[in-house]
């Protein structure tokens, strides 16, 4: 350290980074993008490993790639929990050997479609047809088809790292459940017993204690409600990470498929 040199720690630099960003956009500044690589060498000259700075790009980038293809959206969101269920792991394996491995999956065992190709990801659908829909309520193999079923949409995001290793994103998209347990169990139940339970309370001249019981039975209903939703979200979750689970440890993509005891049980 020379003398009446100043150095700064890393919250330090981030700090001064950010807010340097701040004032040339309030003067005017033309910067506007930077390159990959310069990034790197910046980050290289500041004493960051290159193997962590790519992977936080892979994490901007697989960010940035969700929100192109399905995006959180509605005030629901704010009262039931996020309608779009994400996972996420390092992975290693090629980019391009993840992605071939997901697409064969989902296309022959989970039975959905593809809807749309991005640069780094792809966004499929439950596959349409009476024929998919009987194999799919049947189910003669056990396969589960949880994300057909259940997600209004599923998006494959695989980032590459390096050559032998990538970071891969799975979202399902639960909006359409998740309405269901809002306007069915929480609106359409609670709201109907409490139209019940405010007429039975006017027939009966008790019309503030009415009032105030059927707020409580519509306020329960919005709470059981929510509660069967963000169960159900949790079991997607536990889905999708199983996924990444198997890819991770290079195992076969489809779980073992349950004993005929168990189908027909």
């Amino acid at each position: 350290m020379g003398p009446g040199e100043r150095y700064l720690t890393r919250a330090d630099l981030e700090t001064v980074i950010r807010r340097a960003a701040e004032i040339e956009e309030q003067r005017g500044g033309d910067f506007s993008e930077i390159s990959e690589n310069d990034v790197l060498r910046i980050a290289g000259e500041v004493g960051l490993a290159e193997e962590n700075v790519r992977y936080a790009l892979a994490e901007h980038y697989a960010g940035a790639g969700g929100g192109n293809l399905l995006s959180e959206r509605g005030w629901v969101s704010k009262l039931y929990g996020p309608g779009l269920v994400k996972a996420n792991r390092r992975v290693r394996e090629s980019a391009e050997g993840i992605q071939a491995r997901l697409e064969h999956h989902f296309r022959e065992r989970q039975s959905l479609q593809l809807v749309r190709r991005v640069r780094w990801g792809s966004l499929w659908e439950p596959e349409a047809g009476v024929v998919a829909s009987v194999m799919r309520s049947v189910d003669f193999f056990g396969r589960g088809y949880e994300l057909a079923k259940k997600a209004k949409a599923v998006e494959i995001g695989v980032v590459p790292l390096d050559e032998d290793s990538c970071y891969v994103t799975l979202i399902a998209d639960l909006a359409g459940r998740r309405a269901e347990w809002f306007w069915g169990v929480g609106v359409g139940v609670g709201g109907g017993l409490s139209v019940a339970a405010t007429g039975a309370a006017y027939a009966a001249d008790l019309i503030l204690a009415g009032g105030l019981g059927s707020l409580a039975i519509l306020s329960s209903s919005m709470l059981l409600a929510r509660a069967g939703y963000r169960s159900g979200a949790t079991k997607m979750s536990l889905v999708l990470n199983g996924i990444l689970d198997r890819l991770e440890h290079d195992e076969p993509l489809e779980p073992p498929r349950a004993s005929w005891r168990d189908l027909l049980g």
